[in-house]
Order: structure tokens, then sequence, then C-alpha cells
């Protein structure tokens, strides 16, 4: 008799996965929402596929591990208990149960972290690639109609022309004049007024004909302006307050009503 199998999940991860990661990927791959996720990973065995034949258990399996979940593979045996098969599928069951359906006209690319499927359930056994076909060296990747159109410009060279080897592409250049002969010229001392120096200032040449110099020791007080008259200030009605008199009346000074701070609790130290 063929053996069956029951596909459990206790919320283990393989190792190198996160438990976050893998619950995410999960999620995707059954479908679930997050209520079915915190059942799944309650710590608990959680009937994923009941009574299933072992290529179906190898599915599940398959698709769990790469996911990153471990598994739990459990024999059953049917013919002592007819009624398994025959009992209402569990929620956890139904999202498998898509999850595990083959996909038509669909390729995906292996995920690096996918462990692969072992042939049987025998512990270490051989892995199976029956389910991978490698095309032969040289085959096309892509089929005809996903093949980019091949563009080509025709470009225009007939106004072009390749010169001589080693011929230049531009007219060579004048030979530059020499340096100019500076034997003649010494340095003079610092500061000294070098002669016949051009300057740039422009010459001023006012027009001065109508001012004269008056003789030595002429006194120039009548061109002082005249003093000031006193301003006829009557003071009759002001005096001068004693020394440390108040100045402001008590209702227009400032009145100081913060308490002064408490520094009992002050001491100085010699």
């Amino acid at each position: 008799m063929e053996a069956r199998y029951n596909v459990y999940f206790a919320g283990e991860v393989l190792a190198g996965h996160l438990p976050e990661s893998v619950r995410e990927r999960l999620a995707k791959v059954f479908n679930a929402d997050q209520q079915t996720l915190d059942k799944l990973f309650s710590g608990n065995a959680q009937l994923i596929k009941r009574d299933c034949d072992e290529a179906t258990a190898l599915k599940y399996k398959s698709a769990m591990e790469k996911a990153g979940a471990k598994p739990i593979l459990k024999a059953t045996n049917t013919a002592e208990n007819p009624s398994d098969s025959d009992q209402k599928m569990t929620p956890a069951e139904k999202i498998a149960a898509l999850a595990a359906a083959p996909d038509e006209g669909r390729y995906s690319a292996p995920d690096k972290d996918a462990v692969p499927v072992s042939k049987g359930l025998q512990k270490n056994a051989e892995p199976d690639f029956d389910g991978i076909v490698l095309a032969p060296e040289g085959t096309a990747a892509l089929r005809e109609e996903e093949r980019a159109e091949p563009f080509s410009r025709e470009v225009d060279t007939t106004g072009l022309a390749v010169d001589a080897a080693a011929e230049r592409l531009s007219e060579e250049l004048p030979t530059p004049p020499p340096a100019p002969d500076t034997s003649h010229l010494d340095m003079g001392q610092v500061g000294e007024t070098i002669p016949n120096l051009v300057s740039a200032d422009t010459a001023l040449t006012p027009d001065i004909n109508a001012f004269s110099l008056s003789p030595r020791g002429t006194d120039f007080s009548d061109c002082h302006l005249p003093a000031a008259e006193a301003l006829p200030l009557d003071l009759s009605n002001l005096d001068l307050a004693s020394p440390g008199a108040d100045v402001l009346e008590a209702k227009y000074r400032k009145q100081d009503t913060k308490a002064a701070p408490d520094t009992d609790h002050i001491s100085l130290q010699d």
C-alpha cells in the first residue's frame, strides 16, 4: 500500500533564516492573512496538508523550505483510519493547497536559500533534480518575439578623408620670438626714484589767477565767525535738589518685587 503523509508546521525556521523574513515569504506563498500567520507561528504544530501521497508531500516540503520554513512530515495509515481523508480541510490546508498547485506557463528563478528536494523521505537521500532541465550549450535565452529588433544607422562619410600616417591635423605654430636682452639693466636702491618713469596719473592744472597771497604775519581774525549771543533763558523757577535727593517721586520709581535669593545654605571657605 502506498504510504500517505500529513504535513505540519510548528513555527520553526531553517538555519540562516530570520523568523520575520520567513513569515513574510510564507504570507506570499500561502496568501495568508496575519491571523493565519499568527496561528502558524504560535509554536504548536498546525496541519497544513492531510493524507497526501509522497509526491504531494514533497511538493509542500519544497515550497515551505524555499520560504525558509521547516515542515514536519508524518506518515499516516488511512487503511486504519479511513475517515482521515474525508475530514473537513483546515484553513491552513486550504491556503497550502493553493501554494502547492502547479504554475502553468510560468517560470520563477530558484531562490539562493532554497533547499533541494530530497528523493523520497529517507534521511540523507541523494538530491533529486529530475524537475530541472538544462538547455544545451548555445541555446538562445530569449525567444524570437522577445528579442529586440536590430538597429542600424547609415552614416554618410563621402565628405571625409583619411590623411597619411604622421601628418599634422593643423598648421604648425610659428617660432616664438627670442627673449629680450636685459644685460644692460641693473637694480636700483630701495626707495630710489626711477627717472623718466611714465606716470598714469593725469596732471592737474587749476586756474589760480584769482588768488593772491597775503603778506607774511597777516592776522586772519576777520575770517573768524562772530561769537554766539547768550540765549535769554529764565531759570528763576528752577532750583537744584540737595545731594542724595531722589530725582523721581515714589510713584514713578520702578518697584522691585522679587524676593532676594536664599543664601542660608551658602558658606565661604578659607
